[in-house]
Order: structure tokens, then C-alpha cells, then sequence
């Protein structure tokens, strides 16, 4: 499947450093979360990378998350049980009580890096997600800053 990342400026190499560690958010269409110019990339990945943020703890390994589900419990102040609800997306941080609403942007942006991750663990490249736009999938790129190609 062909899919798209915008940027504020161009991509020259890929750490496991910032909000989503190495993860780059993609859209099977361009759109941008800038302002003024950027740079469009484009990359092809196979299905078969993929897995559904809601299929994470169905997968026959998912006993591999617990550590990363109790990371996230800790981190939020939550159970364990409501960690696996967000990471698996069938839950928000928007309602959860304990998150003040001016931490819930914030939140929410740590769990999507925990789906990242989550997916990760269980041999995937790639976790699909929900986000503002609809559906977008973040895709691990640490050391593959080549496959990213000009759109």
C-alpha cells in the first residue's frame, strides 16, 4: 500500500529521540499539520507489516505487552486493564477522570507511542490508528530514511 508522511522540513535521519520515538505518522492521503511549506514523502509497505491497534492484545503474543501495558498504567495512574483499553483504542484519555483536561493532548500522544510500540513488540513495522484525520498508521522508520521518496 502506498501511503504519505508530511513534514515541516526535510527528513534527514530518524532517531528513536522526540514525542513518537521512531515512528512517523502516515495517511494512505497527503495532508499536512503545518502551517506554511513541507515536505511530502511517500513509502510502500505491505499489509502484511500492519496490525490493527484493536487486534494488539488478540495477536498470539501479547502476553509480551504486559510490561508495556504496566509502564503505561504507571506513567497515567490508571489500572491495567484501562492501559490495554488505550492502547488498544477502544478506550480515550478524554475519559478518564484522573487526566485533567489540559494533560489530555499530552496523554494522548504518549499512548499513541505506546500503540507504536506495542506493535513493535509483536514483530509488526507498523500499528494502524485512529486520529483526526481518520485512520493513520504509525510506522517504525529507524534506519530506513531511504525508503522514504519524494511525493
Amino acid at each position: 500500500m502506498e501511503l504519505f508522511h508530511t513534514s515541516a522540513e526535510e527528513i534527514k535521519s530518524i532517531s528513536a529521540d522526540g514525542r513518537f520515538g521512531e515512528f512517523l505518522f502516515f495517511s494512505t492521503k497527503v495532508y499536512a499539520m503545518t502551517a506554511g511549506k513541507h515536505v511530502t514523502y511517500k513509502i510502500d509497505l505491505s499489509e502484511d507489516d500492519v496490525i490493527e491497534a484493536s487486534q494488539l492484545f488478540f495477536h498470539e503474543g501479547a502476553g509480551k505487552l504486559d510490561t508495556l501495558v504496566a509502564s503505561l498504567a504507571a506513567r497515567l495512574g490508571v489500572d491495567a486493564e484501562t492501559a490495554e483499553a488505550l492502547i488498544e483504542e477502544s478506550s480515550s484519555v478524554f475519559d478518564i477522570d484522573s487526566i485533567e483536561s489540559e494533560d489530555a493532548a499530552e496523554a494522548s500522544w504518549t499512548v499513541q507511542h505506546f500503540t507504536a510500540r506495542a506493535a513493535k513488540l509483536l514483530g509488526f513495522r507498523a500499528v494502524r490508528v485512529q486520529d483526526e484525520q481518520g485512520s493513520a498508521y504509525m510506522i517504525d522508520m529507524l534506519g530506513r530514511e531511504a525508503e522514504l521518496a519524494a511525493a
